[in-house]
């Protein structure tokens, strides 16, 4: 018994010695240590000696147990400093001995197994890059007969996969935190051993897990979660608040968060605005930094104006592309809310570089939901709300009217008509509106389906204006030759009818009656006895709006089909082939129609006026390309290459006429009209882009990222000798937390480095504005009939190219605090050239006096900040925000050359009664696109007429030569800060958005501020019924600040638990408000303004009122 004491006594003495040698020897030590126990309790073997001595047993069991206690210690000493790191392997036919040795030296980590039991002389080929120590070891270990199982952070023992615990069986269910979404595919493993599975599609799994172990949940784009082995665990997954691994939409691809080099933001759909929207587009507005989006007026059919980093064109447009499921060019109204699964929204060149010639304004790509594998799922959703006018005009009430005459001795004979009618009231109402979409998916064995149905009516709340719109969507996904080749199938159908009370988006129709609504006399009644409409027509251009509103019918119908095909496949490991055909095919029918009745068309001798006109347009497009990926022990290649192709074609014709005995017909029989000389026309138009394209992207060490593009276009467009256009970028970045003097931050967790170069261009122009062509001159009698004469229509230029943009981008990617806290700031420098504008030419030697040239060049400089994170976050409370603010520098830097000369672009006409029209906006070298420039108001004189400074000393008044700047109607700054808190099963989100930095003319103030000349036959705005201001001027007495705070969306909402429902899951009710409140100085209607165009920031009496809008709303899955 003593010999053997002392023999044990020897053991663990020379055990510590050796484990104290080995420190800092890593595995080759701690194997011998392992080693040399293992040998010596072979030899002193426990169970045969306790058959004679059982003191002896105890005595070796304590011992072994305090080896093990001094082994661990010694580890802990060991592994003290070193912090875990990411295996890059690559080894062939190596023995798994050795692959671990080498792991070993990279990682920190030591290994224990026993000689007798475990045989790692096997051979094994092995490649990871960057990849975490589990996933290393898994793939090192698999097929081998051994597991491993991990003791702490550096220390893991490697044994027989038969050798467990005991073991129980665990059953789960795994759902989204945030919307209790079952999740498929979620990779469920017991800690520190290849043991694993994922879950079905209803997001249950079924495991054998040691008793006692630990569950690690992992699932794409949320947080790893790991808790205690259960017989029952119901897990709620929270999702990221690090992006790093997202995946974003690039064009022509996908890449990681965490790998793009370019300016590229990505909205979900729970970041959308919510509540009454009637475009797409408007669930960004205020949600990305540089993104102006304006939809000013409440007008269910109203254009949408878009600005991305400031404007950059004279005359093409400055809207950003939009591509949706890779078709570029389709119509965003296409594709409702609900079916968005994400927009990503590209800002820099180097970004929408791959779509050239049509990058210069950036690039919006809106990605559509499609099938998952699964049982099954049918959702609802749909609101129901309301909307009023937000805010009236402060014209005379007819006391107030009234008032006026009694105390300025005005006989009120002929002006006080007995009534008492508020016209903005009379024209307006509460509008209803309403929409829900009803959708289905599913799949099984690599097929995946998708369909969903959309319906919105939204009534405006101008009487007989409104917007009803139908999508019907349906996609079909199929995986064939194990998956080696994948099938798209895409299919829209829109159908969408118009109701408009003033000009439609094109600018046709009347836009009289906004004027009327502010102008009519209030004491005038609605109607006369005999209900018809009331008229008093002794004065001009003075109408009943309300007949206005009724007597004229403004119509448009519009249906379209979108459908698009792909084809992806897998040549080989690396090489990937993908093919998209894509159509867009649509026709619209507009009818307009002035009754017989409408003293608009009465006074012109008319007798009723009926325009129809029809239109077909198709969108072919043709993506081929090839994707080569290759990743290598520390570094990727990715290179894509391919050519595009797209056509256009539009069909057009319009038809009108005059005279007719009724209104029964309306637009619908245009031969019912009598008119001398029917108006008949008809068009055809065609354009195509041919392409070719090229990116390759690299990455080293995840750390040094570069991404080159280039995109080859020609375009039917330009002249003959400028078709064809390069557009290149260069772009870099380097991560700056993957070099070892931050690798180990505790509270910065990303920071990359971006810079960037490309140039875009601009094709928005109309087709044929090269050739010479010849135009329509209007009728002459000949003969006794009447003949279409024909004249030049424009110019040749055969070096007519488009606009380009070359843009220098560099900026900071950050995550913060464990991923509480993630921003981006960005400086761009964006310097556009060969500006399009139709400039005037000296005729002859030119055959027409106007000519489309590239002229003028324009920058943009600006500054950008994103902010968003979780600023509280608990089990039954959370609180997350995101902020962005944005600064952008216009200037105009020329806007002639040698050629083509101008000093000076004028725009924004502005008229008054009495007034001569008047262009109030000044485009000029050294200032902003939107400058206003007009006299300088001084005063008045004893007689109540208005002085303006005398800037050119003339001593006389001239408005061109006695202008100066007086403002600018484009935003400077843009911002928008949104929150979102949860508490329990109750959300509540909202909006701020702000625009400041910019003013507005108030041209409405300019027409109703002279009393004198207004009052009493037409209304005035009642604060200046003592103005003792004579006439109406154009001056920048009219000019305010336009800037403006505005809560533009609220929503609050309520998960209704049914968590044993067998019909229903996650219903949500929620009730939404738009617009419910604004902080501003203007006095005018609104200060939400078109920010398009070369005059932003006029208020020129014809913006429909703006709306406040209240909804209800309820979603649900059903089971």
């Amino acid at each position: 018994m003593k010999k053997n004491r002392k023999c044990c006594e020897h053991f663990l003495r020379k055990a510590n010695q050796q484990c104290a040698r080995s420190i800092g020897k890593r595995t080759a030590g701690l194997c011998y240590c392992f080693t040399y126990y293992h040998k010596f309790m072979e030899k002193v073997n426990p169970s045969d000696t306790c058959r004679r001595r059982s003191a002896l047993c105890k005595y070796l069991l304590i011992m072994k147990l305090s080896f093990f206690i001094v082994f661990l210690s010694c580890m802990q000493v060991a592994a003290a400093g070193y912090s875990q790191r990411k295996i890059s392997i690559k080894m062939k036919d190596t023995e798994i001995k050795k692959v671990l040795d080498r792991i070993a030296n990279q990682s920190d980590v030591h290994f224990l197994y026993s000689n007798r039991k475990v045989d790692l002389h096997q051979k094994i080929s092995v490649w990871a890059n960057e990849e975490s120590l589990d996933v290393v070891l898994n793939k090192v270990l698999n097929g081998s007969g051994f597991t491993w199982q991990e003791l702490d952070n550096q220390l893991v023992v490697i044994l027989p996969s038969s050798t467990a615990w005991d073991n129980i069986k665990v059953k789960g269910k795994i759902t989204g935190a945030d919307d209790n979404i079952p999740l498929p595919g979620v990779t469920v493993q017991v800690k520190g051993t290849t043991i694993g599975t994922l879950t079905d599609e209803n997001g249950n799994f079924t495991l054998d897990a040691p008793a006692g172990g630990q569950l690690i949940f992992r699932y794409v784009g949320y947080e790893v979660l790991e808790m205690p082995v259960k017989a029952n665990m119901d897990v709620q997954l929270k999702k990221s608040s690090s992006a790093l691994t997202e995946v974003v939409v690039i064009g022509y691809g996908v890449t990681q968060k965490k790998d793009l080099t370019g300016s590229v933001v990505s909205v979900t759909p729970k970041e959308f605005n919510k509540g009454i929207i009637s475009n797409p587009v408007q669930v960004l507005q205020g949600k990305v930094a540089g993104l102006v989006i304006s939809k000013p007026g409440g007008n269910p059919n109203g254009k949408v104006s878009i600005s991305l980093r400031g404007a950059s064109s004279l005359s093409a447009s400055s809207q950003p592309l939009f591509v949706v499921d890779g078709i570029p060019g389709i119509d965003i109204n296409a594709v409702p809310p609900d079916d968005i699964v994400s927009i990503d929204v590209l800002k820099d060149a180097s970004a929408a570089a791959i779509y050239g010639s049509r990058g210069a304004n950036g690039v919006i790509i809106v990605t559509t939901r499609r099938g998952k594998d699964g049982a099954p799922q049918v959702s609802y959703s749909g609101y129901v709300g309301i909307d009023k006018i937000s805010n009236t005009y402060g014209v005379l009430n007819a006391d107030q009217y009234r008032q006026y005459l009694k105390d300025n001795n005005i006989n009120p004979t002929g002006f006080d008509l007995g009534s008492s009618t508020n016209w903005q009231k009379a024209v307006t109402r509460t509008g209803l509106s309403h929409s829900h979409n009803l959708s289905m998916s599913g799949g099984k064995d690599n097929t995946r389906y998708s369909a969903s149905v959309n319906y919105l009516n939204n009534e405006g709340i101008v009487i007989n204006s409104g917007l009803e719109r139908m999508i019907g969507r349906i996609t079909l996904d199929q995986g064939m030759f194990d998956n080696r080749l994948r099938l798209g199938l895409s299919m829209n159908y829109v159908g969408e009818k118009n109701r408009y009370t003033g000009q439609d988006p094109d600018g046709n129709g009347d836009n009289r009656i906004w004027e009327q609504m502010i102008a009519y006399n209030p004491t005038a009644p609605v109607y006369n006895a005999d209900g018809t409409f009331f008229e008093k027509l002794d004065i001009n251009d003075n109408y009943n709006p309300v007949a206005l509103a009724n007597q004229i019918k403004h119509q448009r119908a519009m249906n379209k089909f979108i459908g698009s095909a792909k084809a992806t496949y897998d040549i080989t490991k690396h090489l990937t082939y993908d093919l998209l055909l894509g159509l867009e095919r649509a026709s619209s029918d507009r009818g307009l129609y002035y009754s017989k009745e409408s003293p608009v068309t009465e006074g012109a001798g008319s007798n009723g006026t009926a325009t129809r006109a029809s239109k077909t347009w198709d969108n072919k497009t043709l993506e081929t390309y090839f994707t080569y990926n290759q990743q290598w022990q520390r570094s990727i290649l990715k290179v894509t290459a391919g050519y595009s192709y797209q056509n256009f074609f539009t069909n057009s014709m319009s038809a009108g006429n005059t005279q007719f005995v009724s209104d029964i017909f309306s637009y619908n029989n245009l031969g019912a009209g009598q008119g001398d000389q029917p108006a008949v026309s008809s068009g055809a138009e065609e354009n195509s882009l041919v392409s070719f394209i090229g990116r390759a992207f690299y990455s080293y060490h995840d750390k040094y990222l570069l991404t080159g593009t280039v995109r080859r276009d020609g375009s039917t467009r330009f002249g003959k000798d400028r078709k064809w256009g390069t557009f290149p970028s260069a772009s870099l970045a380097w991560r700056l937390t993957q070099e070892p003097f931050l690798q180990n931050s505790n509270w910065l967790q990303d920071l990359k480095f971006r810079v960037g170069y490309g140039v875009t261009g601009n094709q928005e122009i109309q087709n044929y504005k090269s050739p010479l062509t010849y135009a329509p001159g209007g009728k002459v009698l000949d003969n006794g009939r009447w003949v279409t004469s024909y004249q030049i229509g424009q110019n040749e230029n055969p070096n007519l190219r488009w606009e380009s943009a070359a843009q220098f981008n560099a900026g900071f990617d950050f995550t913060m605090f464990k991923g509480r806290l993630n921003g981006t700031i960005e400086y761009y420098d964006k310097r556009t050239k060969d500006l399009l504008f139709n400039y005037n030419v000296p005729s002859p030697p030119y055959l027409f006096p106007t000519m489309l040239a590239n002229v003028g060049k324009i920058s943009n400089k600006g500054l950008e900040l994103s902010l968003s994170g979780a600023v509280i976050e608990h089990k039954n409370f959370s609180w997350n925000a995101s902020f962005n603010i944005s600064r952008n520098f216009n200037n105009i830097v020329s806007i002639a050359n040698d050629q083509f000369k101008s000093d000076a672009i004028y725009d924004g006409t502005v008229g008054a009664r009495g007034l001569t029209a008047v262009q109030i906006v000044k485009v000029v070298p050294g200032y902003s696109i939107g400058t206003f420039y007009i006299p300088h108001y001084i005063g008045i004189d004893a007689n109540g007429n208005q002085q303006f400074e005398d800037i050119d000393k003339s001593g006389g008044f001239d408005f061109r030569s006695d202008s100066r700047v007086a403002g600018n109607g484009l935003p400077k700054y843009q911002a928008g800060l949104a929150n979102t808190f949860r508490y329990k099963n109750f959300d509540l989100n909202f909006l701020l958005r702000s625009l400041f930095g910019y003013q507005i003319f108030n041209a409405t103030d300019l027409v109703l501020s002279d009393r004198f000349s207004r009052l009493p036959g037409r209304n005035a705005m009642a604060r200046y019924a003592d103005s003792k201001i004579k006439g109406t001027y154009v001056s920048d007495r009219f000019i305010e600040n336009g800037a403006f705070l505005r809560l533009d969306n609220f929503t609050f909402g309520y998960n209704i638990p049914a968590a044993n429902s067998k019909l229903f899951a996650n219903p949500r009710v929620y009730i939404s408000g738009q617009n419910l409140f604004i902080l501003t100085k203007y006095t005018g209607l609104d200060p939400e303004l078109p920010i398009d165009g070369l005059a932003p920031g006029i208020d020129n009496r014809n913006v429909y009122p703006k709306t406040r809008s209240f909804a209800v709303g309820f979603t649900v899955n059903f089971k």
